[in-house]
């Protein structure tokens, strides 16, 4: 009946989707998901579960990127800000054995992902939250365990420290791995983030893979768009969007700050169908990477 009913619904292009909301008998269950040719478990209120459920390949596409980078350089890190359970190193194993760094700062997210990644080798994991400083703030930690969310607050119930990226790394002896690739997936904090690992950029140049996600942005009064525009003081010049999907949707230049902004005012969360972007951002020096990555990208939504 459930089938029936989605398929009347969906010739009227119309879906049913359940919805996978925060429920503590949810969040006491473990559920394995498959994540390419791995298993990942998860949380039982971990949105992902449905995510990979419907589209099996969602966000693949940072797997296919680091096999770029991985062909090209030798004995690469890609550094995983936001690594939640795992699936996100899951997607990057499935196409390279390159070292991933980790980073998770959520306490339930941690315990997954130190399970999660026993499965796989060259791995290095850092519990820490990052931002732009280092620095201590009162704040409201929401949707802890899945998809944790830190809204600052003077009034706020916890405690929260974080340290920038840059010093992270420096005091783990880590900062003089060769990085190529660096995601951040960190609910509106991405941008935030890039600003305490300029030091990372200006010596690694390094691709960046991040979310784009204007309402959570909002939430925290943060601008992501001058943060964006910045990295041309980099040497980045070249700009990937994909939808909240995982689906390619445009490539041009950083310097196409008219373009640019009409993205940025489309994608504001409920208003329009594209939720929130993920996006790639490419040193001059990876061109090559950029070009063999959109053909690849556009010759997949030619095959769908």
């Amino acid at each position: 009946m459930k089938n029936l009913i989605r398929k009347i619904a969906q010739k009227y292009n119309y879906d049913i989707v359940k919805l996978n909301e925060f429920s503590q008998k949810k969040a006491s269950e473990i559920v394995d998901v498959k994540v390419g040719k791995f298993i990942v478990k998860m949380p039982g209120n971990n949105p992902q579960i449905s995510n990979y459920k419907k589209i099996p390949d969602m966000n693949f596409q940072l797997g296919r990127l680091s096999k770029l980078a991985s062909d090209k350089y030798n004995n690469i890190s890609i550094i995983d800000v936001g690594a939640n359970v795992g699936d996100t190193i899951a997607i990057i194993k499935n196409y390279t054995n390159a070292q991933v760094i980790g980073i998770e700062g959520d306490d339930a997210s941690y315990k997954f992902l130190e399970s999660n990644v026993k499965q796989f080798e060259n791995i290095i994991l850092i519990k820490e939250f990052l931002s732009e400083e280092n620095k201590s703030i009162k704040a409201n930690l929401e949707k802890g365990g899945w998809n944790g969310t830190i809204i600052p607050n003077n009034e706020g119930n916890v405690d929260i420290s974080f340290k920038t990226l840059d010093k992270t790394l420096q005091d783990l002896n880590l900062f003089n791995k060769n990085i190529k690739v660096l995601k951040t997936d960190v609910e509106g904090f991405d941008t935030i983030v890039l600003r305490g690992a300029t030091e990372i950029i200006k010596q690694h140049n390094p691709i960046l893979f991040f979310e784009y996600n204007r309402p959570n942005m909002k939430v925290i009064n943060e601008n992501g768009f001058s943060t964006m525009l910045s990295f041309k003081n980099y040497g980045y010049d070249k700009i990937v969007f994909f939808d909240n999907k995982g689906r390619f949707l445009l490539s041009t230049d950083l310097d196409n700050e008219e373009q640019l902004t009409q993205l940025h005012n489309y994608a504001d969360g409920s208003n329009g169908m594209i939720g929130y972007f993920d996006i790639g951002l490419f040193h001059q020096s990876d061109f090559d990477i950029y070009s063999n990555f959109i053909k690849g990208e556009t010759v997949i939504n030619n095959s769908n």
